[in-house]
């Protein structure tokens, strides 16, 4: 349900979802879309384990930053 937005401003990974944007207003618009396509599933996030607007997320054995990518040193 995803594949009009992957790579272009989302990644998916079995149930995680990043959303990622060059502006605070496209992250805010890109959101919006993901979480309305999402819904149109019926598929809903839990917001206890979502993390919004954050310059850094561990992902996959990564940290992924507005810098770059670094690798996890806990899971080394």
């Amino acid at each position: 349900m995803l594949c009009d937005y992957l790579d272009n401003f989302c990644t998916a990974y079995l149930d995680n979802v990043l959303v990622y944007s060059r502006t605070l207003e496209d992250y805010k618009d890109h959101v919006r879309k993901v979480i309305r396509k999402l819904g149109d599933a019926r598929l809903y996030l839990n917001i206890d384990k979502s993390e919004f607007a954050v310059k850094e997320v561990k992902y996959l054995g990564l940290i992924l930053t507005t810098e770059g990518i670094k690798i996890d040193a806990a899971k080394v």
